[in-house]
């Protein structure tokens, strides 16, 4: 679907700036999409008797008061292609603005080629900031008591930037990050400037997701930690989600596995920025028209469907699923792997153990994704592995064979706890899960975060970055 769309505007200009190109996409795209969400094409539905639990009801957090408005008509028309039956609920929480600059928050129940506006006679839910953290504890209490299930899936559709800060009441949509090439009819990332540097991303004090640009307020990482321990203890009753999937850019790091770890089994994610379409929904929940999945399965189908979307319009994509359960071994490993790297840095002769870690992370040797400083771990871990022949220490130590086990250690936990993944072309080295490696300083967010807090990989890179 988004193939046919963007071609209207591809043509042979070869020479169109990126964001002309994008700008005109996003506006025919807005045009065809938004009337959509005019009440004339939903059906109101006051309420919803809770019911036998299914095997699966899927709520999708669409934060979409903001820049990529226009893309989520598209895909609430996705899931209504498919829609809830006898294996499936389809529960969507869409906060957004519509003509007249009127903000809106709609809860509606996807049906086969339906759509149920459930809380048309709620007052109290009909304007709610998708960035405050009561907002999605309040979404998760309607889809999960008004639709039980043995398993809960939570996606949150939004834009994303990982570890980081984002700027303040800014973001920029993903689309325009990337440029169309008519020799191979792809779109491809402009790899000039980094993500944060390209929406002057360095002012701002939290981080997160899901921008709601009304109150200019979203979910810092603290605030959906809060909302999720709320949400597990109180609503699932100690229970976590099977999936919890980010349908947002560069939120597949161990920094934000290491927050959803205590709320779900399985993360789905992006490593690389997305495209603003983002996933198709109509492929996702495609399984279930004949049939049940396990949550593993689901996991593993959703990336597969991303890949199904996306290998034939961009070589600049991936997507993963990643079992939580061993997120505590592979943050183990990554705290051992730090401390010989310390230790190594302190013994080391001429540089020699500087100069090799430098060569490992370096842009030209390692993948990284539109966020420079975002590295590939896997990728990081084997070019270290590759590189200990270059450590000169001041003794013989056995450092350099301990490290060599623990990078071989850490590939291994990666590859077990990464369920599927996939990736273009041009990260074909990618395998699902990335980390922080900034080239020249730590920006002062990271320290906030939970995984720096508690893991020697935050003394590494200041030790590293010091020298």
């Amino acid at each position: 679907m988004l193939k046919d769309d963007v071609m209207i505007v591809i043509g042979t200009h070869k020479n169109l700036n990126k964001l002309i190109i994008f700008s005109f996409v996003f506006f025919i795209l807005i045009n065809i999409n938004v009337s959509v969400c005019s009440d004339d094409n939903y059906s109101h539905s006051q309420t919803h008797s809770p019911e036998q639990p299914k095997d699966w009801t899927v709520i999708i957090y669409m934060a979409a008061d903001n820049d990529l408005r226009g893309f989520a008509a598209r895909n609430i028309k996705q899931m209504a292609a498919i829609g809830s039956n006898d294996y499936l609920n389809i529960a969507v929480q869409l906060d957004i603005k519509i003509s007249g600059n009127k903000k809106i928050t709609r809860r509606y129940y996807i049906e086969k080629d339906k759509i149920l506006h459930v809380n048309a006679d709620d007052p109290h839910s009909q304007k709610m900031d998708s960035g405050d953290p009561q907002t999605l504890i309040s979404c998760c209490n309607w889809a999960i008591n008004d639709y039980p299930a043995h398993n809960y899936a939570l996606i949150f559709w939004n834009h994303g930037t990982g570890p980081l800060d984002p700027a303040s009441g800014r973001i920029i949509n993903p689309t325009e990050l990337f440029t169309f090439n008519p020799v191979n009819n792809k779109f491809e990332l402009d790899r000039t400037i980094g993500f944060l540097d390209f929406i002057n991303a360095y002012d701002q004090q939290h981080r997160g997701i899901c921008w709601d640009d009304s109150t200019g307020n979203y979910l810092t990482n603290q605030k959906l930690d809060f909302a999720l321990n709320q949400i597990c203890n109180n609503i699932l009753q100690g229970k976590k989600f099977s999936i919890i999937g980010f349908d947002a850019c560069l939120m597949s790091t161990i920094e934000i596995a290491n927050i959803i770890k205590p709320y779900a089994n399985i993360m789905v994610g992006s490593q690389e920025v997305e495209l603003g379409t983002g996933w198709n929904y109509q492929r996702v929940f495609s399984p279930f028209q004949n049939n049940t999945l396990d949550m593993a399965t689901f996991a593993q189908h959703i990336v597969r469907m991303y890949a199904a979307t996306y290998n034939t319009i961009t070589d600049d994509y991936t997507q993963s699923a990643v079992d939580l359960s061993g997120c505590d071994a592979l943050e183990q490993n990554i705290n051992t792997v730090s401390r010989l790297l310390i230790e190594s840095l302190k013994h080391q002769k001429n540089s020699t153990v500087k100069n090799a870690i430098q060569v490992s992370r370096s842009k030209e040797l390692c993948t990284h994704f539109d966020e420079p400083s975002y590295l590939d771990l896997h990728h990081l871990y084997t070019n270290l592995k590759a590189n200990l022949k270059h450590f000169g220490l001041a003794n013989n130590d056995p450092i350099i064979a301990e490290l060599d086990q623990a990078l071989r250690h850490g590939c291994s936990l990666i590859k077990n706890s990464v369920l599927a993944n996939t990736s273009g072309k041009n990260l074909s080295l990618a395998q699902g899960i990335s980390i922080y490696f900034p080239e020249r300083r730590i920006h002062y967010s990271y320290k906030k975060t939970t995984f720096a807090t508690n893991n020697t990989w935050f003394d590494f890179l200041t030790h590293f970055l010091s020298l």
